[in-house]
Parts: C-alpha cells; sequence; structure tokens
C-alpha cells in the first residue's frame, strides 16, 4: 500500500497525567490509530509492555513538572533550599536561628553632696560609665552568655530610668549612698573567630563559616588594618556609622543648647558614609554562614591597587564629573557590570569575629542573668562602684533555625513593607522606630506638600514636614530646640539621616518643632449621701488623670468632654456630673458664695483664639506650653457651630494636648 501522507486529525487529551491515565490513553489512542496495525492488548504481550513504560515516563515527567512549578512558588514551596532561594529573590535574608533580648537592670552606688540650698543629692562624679560589650551570664551556667549593646552611663539619665533611690543613712539619719539604676538591652550569644588566607583577588569571594547558628557576624577586618562592612546587598554603598558622645561641643548625652545643658538624652549620633569594601552574608543550605565579597569593580574615582586592574577595578566617576575616567578599562559591553559592588580582598589576611547562640537555651527566667564579667570591661570601675545586674524580666526571643513557614510568611512580610517611607504614614512609623539611642521621638505629625506655616510652599509635592515632640526627664512634652548658632540638634539630625535611608529619592525632609498645649481640668460632681466626699474626690481626679496619661495624646486629636463626664459618672459614689471643663485658667471654688473665680494660671495674657506663645512658668520652674482658646467650646454664646458642644477641636497648628501637671492642674468639687 502505497504512503499516505494525508494529515489524521489526532485527538489528544491533555487532562490524563497519572500512570493509569496515561496507560488508558495509549491503548486507546493505539486502538483508533492504529487499528490493523497491533490489536494485542494482553497484559503480558511485549506491546503492553512499551506502553506501560511510556506511561511510567510520562507521569514520573509529570511529576517532575508539577513539583518544579510548585517548588518556584513561594506560596507552594516545600523544600526547604527552594524556599531560602525564593526568600532571598524578595530581599529576605533567611537567618540560621535566633537569640534572645534581656533587658538588664545595671545599678551602682555613690555618696552624696550637699548643695547650697542644703538639698543631699547623689554625688555624680563618682558614677561611672562603662563601655557596651559588657559579658554577663547565668549565675548556674557561664555558658549562656549576654553582651551589652549600649554603654550604661551612671552620669546621665532619661525618662526611661529610675529615679535615684536613698539606700543608706549616717549615724544622724541623713542620707549617705543613693543607687543610681539603668536599664539597658543586651543580646545571648557567645563570640568567636577565625581567620582565612586570601591569595589573588576573586570575584565575589566567599568564605565559610564552619559553626552552625551564626546570628551575626561583629567585624571583618583585614591584616592590614581595614575593616569591612556588612551591608544587605553588595550595590549597597552606604553604611550606618553610630558614634558615642562625641563632638567639639559634645561630651555627654546631654547637648548644650542656648548656652545651658539641655534635658533631652542622645546617647548616639547617627551619621552615614559611603564604603567600598563591603560584604554580604548568606545562610547556607546546611544551616552555616558565608561571607561573600564584592567583584572587585569600583567608581566615584577611588583609589585602587594596580594588581585589582585584571579584575577591571576602573576608576568611574559619577554623573558631571570628567576627572579619573580611563576609557582604556571600560567594556561597553559590560553594561550594568561596571556599577560598583565593592572591592575583592586580596594578599591578605581576613578575621572574622561573630557571634552563636545556643537556641531555645537563650531563653532565660527573670533574676538568673547576675554575673558581670570584669574582663570584659574596658576600664575596671573602683571596688566602691559596687556594681550589680540582673533582669527582671525573663530574656525571649530565641528559637532554632526558621522553619519553612517561618521564613515563607516573614518573605511576603518584608517585601509587602520593601523598607521605605512613601506615604505619611511610612514616615511616622518608622521615625517612632527610631533607635532609642539616638534620641526618643515621643509625638510625630507629618505633612506631603504643605508647609503648614508657609502658603508658599503649597505646591511642592516632594517636601516632607515632619513635627516632632520629645520626652524630658519627667516624660512631659518637650520641644527640640536647635542651638543659638543655628546648628541643628542632634535628635532632629539623626532622625533626618535614619530616615535617608528609607525616603523617596525626590523627597526633601523638613524637621521641625511641633507645639505644646497645656491645660487643667475642672469638675463639678454630686456624689451620694452616704459617701466620703473626699474619696470621691481623689477618685475622679485619678480617673482624670487616666484618661488624659500622655501616651494617649496625638497631634491634632480631638477631645471629647463627653467622653470624660462618662467616666466620671462610672465612678462608685458619684451620681451626676454638674459640667466638666478643659481650661487654661485656675478655677477657685469659694465655699461661701458656691462659685468659682477665674485667674490666669498658664499665662498672664488674654487667651486668643490662636495659639500664642506662653512664657510664665509655674512656681518658677515649669514652664507651660502655648496659649489656646478653650473657651469657645463651651460658651453657647459663641457663633460657631460647636458652641458649647465640648468638642474640642484641635488647632491648625500641629499641636498636642497635655496635661502637664495634673496633681495641680485638676480642681473639682464635690458636692
Amino acid at each position: 500500500m502505497p504512503y499516505n501522507d494525508t494529515k489524521k486529525d489526532i485527538n489528544v487529551n491533555y487532562t490524563n497525567k497519572d500512570f493509569s491515565g496515561l496507560k488508558n490513553a495509549l491503548i486507546e489512542y493505539a486502538k483508533a490509530y492504529y487499528p490493523n496495525t497491533y490489536r494485542d492488548f494482553n497484559e503480558t504481550s511485549p506491546g503492553m509492555m512499551l506502553i506501560e513504560m511510556s506511561a511510567y515516563v510520562g507521569d514520573v515527567l509529570n511529576f517532575y513538572i508539577d513539583n518544579q512549578y510548585r517548588e518556584s512558588m513561594l506560596p507552594l514551596a516545600d523544600e526547604r533550599r527552594n524556599i531560602i532561594n525564593l526568600a532571598k529573590a524578595l530581599g529576605y535574608k533567611v537567618k540560621p536561628s535566633t537569640t534572645s533580648f534581656a533587658d538588664l537592670r545595671f545599678t551602682q552606688t555613690v555618696g552624696t553632696t550637699t548643695l547650697p540650698d542644703g538639698n543631699i543629692v547623689p554625688n555624680y562624679t563618682d558614677a561611672v560609665t562603662l563601655d557596651s560589650n559588657i559579658l554577663v551570664n547565668t549565675a548556674g551556667n557561664t555558658d549562656l552568655v549576654f553582651e551589652t549593646l549600649a554603654p550604661v552611663d551612671f552620669r546621665v539619665s532619661s525618662s526611661i530610668d529610675l529615679k535615684p533611690e536613698a539606700t543608706g543613712t549616717n549615724a544622724d539619719g541623713l542620707t549617705n549612698e543613693y543607687t543610681l539604676t539603668r536599664r539597658v538591652q543586651a543580646i545571648g550569644g557567645k563570640r568567636k573567630s577565625k581567620v582565612f588566607s586570601v591569595g589573588s583577588p576573586t570575584k565575589f569571594l566567599e568564605l565559610k563559616l564552619d559553626d552552625t547558628d551564626v546570628i551575626e557576624v561583629i567585624s571583618v577586618t583585614d591584616s592590614n588594618g581595614n575593616i569591612w562592612n556588612e551591608v544587605d546587598y553588595l550595590a549597597q554603598d552606604k553604611v550606618r556609622v553610630d558614634t558615642f558622645y562625641s563632638g567639639s561641643t559634645r561630651n555627654t548625652a546631654y547637648d548644650m543648647v542656648n548656652g545651658s545643658t539641655t534635658d533631652i538624652a542622645v546617647p548616639f549620633l547617627l551619621e552615614y558614609k559611603k564604603v567600598s569594601k563591603r560584604f554580604i552574608t548568606q545562610t547556607n543550605e546546611d544551616n552555616t554562614t558565608s561571607i561573600i565579597f564584592g567583584n572587585g569593580v569600583l567608581r566615584n574615582g577611588q583609589e585602587i591597587g594596580q594588581e585589582f586592574l585584571d579584575l577591571k577595578q576602573t576608576g568611574l566617576t559619577i554623573p558631571g564629573e570628567t576627572s579619573n575616567f580611563n576609557f582604556d578599562e571600560i567594556d561597553i559591553t559590560l553594561g550594568d557590570s561596571q556599577a560598583t559592588l565593592g572591592e575583592a580582598p586580596f594578599n591578605t589576611s581576613i578575621s572574622v569575629v561573630y557571634r552563636v547562640a545556643k537556641g531555645l537555651r537563650m531563653n532565660v527566667t527573670s533574676n538568673e542573668i547576675t554575673s558581670i564579667d570584669l574582663n570584659s570591661l574596658s576600664v575596671n570601675p573602683p571596688a566602691s562602684a559596687n556594681l550589680k545586674c540582673t533582669n527582671e524580666q525573663p530574656a525571649y526571643g530565641a528559637s532554632h533555625n526558621e522553619s519553612i513557614e517561618e521564613i515563607r510568611q516573614k518573605a511576603l512580610a518584608f517585601f509587602t513593607t520593601q523598607n521605605r517611607c512613601v506615604t505619611k504614614e511610612d514616615y511616622e512609623a518608622r521615625s517612632l522606630n527610631m533607635p532609642a539611642k539616638f534620641g526618643q521621638i515621643a509625638k510625630i505629625f507629618v505633612n506631603r506638600g504643605d508647609d503648614l506655616s508657609s502658603p508658599a510652599e503649597e505646591t511642592d509635592s516632594n517636601r516632607i514636614n515632619i513635627y516632632t515632640l520629645t520626652y524630658d526627664n519627667n516624660k512631659h512634652l518637650k520641644t527640640i530646640q536647635d542651638h543659638v548658632d543655628g546648628t541643628t540638634h542632634p535628635i532632629k539630625q539623626n532622625l533626618k539621616n535614619y530616615l535617608s535611608n528609607y525616603k523617596m529619592l525626590t523627597d526633601d525632609i523638613y524637621i521641625t518643632n511641633g507645639y505644646v498645649i497645656n491645660f487643667g481640668v475642672v469638675f463639678d460632681v454630686i456624689a451620694h449621701r452616704d459617701q466620703n466626699k473626699q474619696s470621691v474626690k481623689l477618685q475622679c481626679i485619678q480617673k482624670i488623670k487616666d484618661y488624659f496619661t500622655i501616651d494617649r495624646m496625638q497631634f491634632h486629636q480631638v477631645i471629647y468632654t463627653s467622653d470624660l463626664v462618662y467616666e466620671l459618672s462610672s465612678i462608685d459614689g458619684v451620681r451626676a456630673v454638674n459640667f466638666v471643663e478643659l481650661t487654661q485658667d485656675f478655677n477657685l471654688y469659694n465655699t461661701t458664695t458656691d462659685e468659682y473665680t477665674l485667674s490666669p494660671l498658664f499665662c498672664n495674657d488674654n487667651l486668643h483664639t490662636t495659639i500664642g506663645e506662653c512664657n510664665t512658668e509655674l512656681g518658677g520652674s515649669s514652664q507651660y506650653g502655648w496659649l489656646y482658646d478653650f473657651k469657645q467650646f463651651y460658651d453657647s454664646t459663641q457663633t460657631a457651630v460647636y458652641k458649647g458642644s465640648g468638642i474640642v477641636l484641635p488647632a491648625k497648628t500641629p499641636s498636642v494636648f497635655e496635661l502637664k501637671n495634673p496633681n495641680q492642674n485638676i480642681i473639682g468639687v464635690v458636692h
């Protein structure tokens, strides 16, 4: 029969993917298209053997195709190696394990000194400063080591530190000893080191640490004294530098503003510097850690050794510059490979210091960390210092290596945030998350495009206005004043440097002060007949204190007096609430005339419809904030829609309401 080249219409079922389905499909195919060629479909026939082998191969191939597809998607992947690589593609670095963190309480006893006014205060000349990296351990197991992350300075204090406590008296009953308390965070884990010998330069040199559960690489240095900096990715050429108490005008955590020492502590200055010597860390499948250096290609006119020229370490410059531009070393075919990815070490020894944790064992109970390794102190304090430490709360956070599901969820979350600030909410959240060692931001308000005090800026959509307030040592709101010579306060500079690593390229950040509006509260309630009026009054005052705690107050916050009335009405013993008002006037109740008399408390000026400066001090020590007309929200004769409503609207200028001294500024009468 002559060959028939007529094209057949072949019907293929692509839904058969398992062994039995493929086998049946092959049998039906043979019956349909080769009816006269093959008819023996007996299970023991040679033809059935070939059909089953074909079905077997198809089943295996389909399995691996399905598996590879599933393993290429983060939500469906099951193999740890694939999960790690997918997380890496999203920018998340998998950690071999995590360690615990402990909040340590350090104490030191000091003597006393007597001030000219006769007050006995701690003698801070006896106070010591301990550098960071102090080693402490549990009393029962010296292998469970913790290392402090910040210096412990007993010379200065902040709002988070406890007040000095009188702990000793002399024969006359006068205080002769104070105990100073400072808090610092510590990380669990033991330091280890390893030295690698490096010969000729190699692109993306990888050095592998043999230890598992390496939680961090502390330092990398070479035999020439150069410091190599860890970055998140090799294209990153900027690293953060933390400086402790440095500067020509600054030798303590407290800055000098307008000739006097401010009570806003800034333990560290935050700066960024460009580096060419950098590396990244990578967690391997076997839970070890590798250190990877750059490709040896440099730019921006950086000086290099002749040895690097074999790796095309050219002197490329930034746009607009013409110096150090070596055309002989430029290969137009390389494209983006000419971008700097850092230096490659050569002919040197690399010393790596890293930290190894012990997994869940680092989660120790409270009051277990009590031993200080005096050998870890750079300067041994005198024996009279009587240093002690403990962890009042358990150390927590340690775990074994991240599970597959943990890596999956963290990678997705990391990709969502992307370490960037775009919206005003991004800037607010990131600012409040600035490490406390760079200064504490208590309240923040961000708006884009317009400076509320300068209408001319309304068209500048790239302008980011950040209004800030901080706490003083008494946790009162305080503005961050710049120096009289115009230089920026360290907190503001730290915040700007911190945000520069997250902001959009086109955003311009302007940090300015917010405003504080201090107020008092006057109330009038009726108690039940069987209640003690003084007890009811104290309960009302405490309820108002709790309601206006500074942690609850924010920029542009509306205060509903009706909510405060409800809170007072809920007190046992309160029958009715006659009225509650916010005011900047002192309210005194005259029991003879049964009337209130008003006298200025916060300022000697009349109240204004806009915020005005108030420099009046109460008792010569506690300065209040700015004037605000609270009467407009309670006076029914006002023409505004909110007259007499008791709804206290915020000022247009970014400001925060603060009940600064509740013991003095809450006045009430119980009938």
